[in-house]
């Protein structure tokens, strides 16, 4: 009987040796998971509280660089602005500058994408002679995107003509609704 009573102790003895390395590696697992959970928080925190720093940091450089250089930006506006008003007037008033080769009763202003169209012959006789798309640029300026894109366009000869007459195409939008075709 006490032979069997040791093999009982020995099984009891390796059973709790085996719960309580089991329980060991699940509280050592559970401990390290709630260590990197712990981690990752402080580390948003940290990440979190920098990028505010950093924001603040920026703010103050941005309103120091202002500050120290507001007379260069503000001495620097007036002759952009004045520059700018300069080209408006100019487009307006370059039909009736001296040089210009083109009747100014046969210029048009658009403005933009392009300053102006010259339709070349008009006012002289019925028949034209040449349609004339002008861009004025005084100083320095250079052509935008949008008119390189217009003067490739001319340059291309991707140019047409159409004619629009809105009653006609309200109508063809009514018949076409009603199922029937426009005469």
């Amino acid at each position: 009987m006490s032979e069997q009573l040791g093999i009982l102790f020995l099984v009891l003895f390796v059973v709790a040796a085996a719960i309580c390395i089991y329980l060991s590696i699940t509280m050592s697992r559970r401990v390290q998971m709630g260590i990197n959970r712990w981690r990752n928080e402080e580390r948003q925190a940290l990440e979190t509280q920098l990028r505010h720093l950093a924001d603040s940091d920026a703010r103050m450089q941005i309103e120091r660089w202002k500050q120290e250089h507001e007379q260069e930006i503000r001495l620097d506006a007036i002759p952009r602005s004045s520059a700018v008003t300069r080209g408006k007037v100019t487009e307006h008033i370059v039909p009736y500058l001296p040089g210009f080769d083109l009747d100014p009763k046969d210029i048009r202003f658009l403005g933009t994408p392009i300053d102006l169209i010259a339709f070349k012959g008009l006012n002289a006789s019925a028949e034209l002679v040449e349609i004339v798309f002008i861009e004025v640029k005084t100083g320095r300026s250079v052509l935008s995107a949008r008119e390189k894109a217009v003067k490739k366009a001319v340059e291309e000869k991707k140019v047409s003509w159409r004619v629009f007459n809105p009653d006609l195409e309200v109508n063809a939008v009514a018949y076409a609704a009603a199922g029937e075709s426009h005469p």
